[in-house]
């Protein structure tokens, strides 16, 4: 790695952190994505979008992508949603409990994820292929905890958290 320029000193990344910054060039900005960790016994997911449905499809993706890999291509049926909680932090859970209950009681795996805001409801459909399309990656989830949850609206950004129990 060549030497810093004189007078400015590198900065080494925080644990997790990567470097695909080129000099002189701001890092591309992503408006919706998602990331999950392990937690103890658990996994942590989060997910952020530039609205409430896009931040709500991400964890879905996030919560899916922990257990399972779809091929590409995969099509499948349309399950449709309607759901209604008393709070952002609620909406989260029941979406992320539902798309469980696919898996489990259906043994469906959802392939994507369309959602549209109804002001206090979110609509839409999970796009769901037969377990046995999929390739399991990781356990199963078998619930979220309420321990941890989050979801708000933060800056120009829709941000949310959550526990998931393997």
């Amino acid at each position: 790695m060549p030497a810093p320029p004189a007078g400015r000193r590198l900065r080494r990344p925080r644990a997790g952190q990567s470097v695909t910054r080129r000099a002189g060039r701001p890092a591309p900005r992503r408006d919706a994505g998602h990331r999950s960790a392990p937690h103890t016994a658990d996994r942590v997911i989060e997910a952020w979008g530039e609205d409430r449905p896009s931040c709500l499809t991400e964890a879905v993706r996030a919560l899916v992508e922990g257990f399972a890999e779809v091929p590409s291509g995969a099509h499948g049926r349309r399950v449709p949603i309607e759901l209604r909680a008393p709070n952002d932090p609620e909406l989260l859970l029941a979406l992320l409990q539902e798309v469980i209950y696919v898996v489990d009681a259906l043994g469906e795996v959802p392939v994507a994820c369309r959602l549209a805001d109804r002001g206090d409801a979110v609509c839409g459909d999970l796009e769901v292929v037969p377990a046995a399309e999929a390739t399991l990656v990781g356990p199963v989830p078998k619930g979220v905890s309420r321990s941890g949850l989050a979801m708000a609206r933060h800056r120009a950004r829709w941000r949310c958290r959550a526990v998931v129990d393997v």
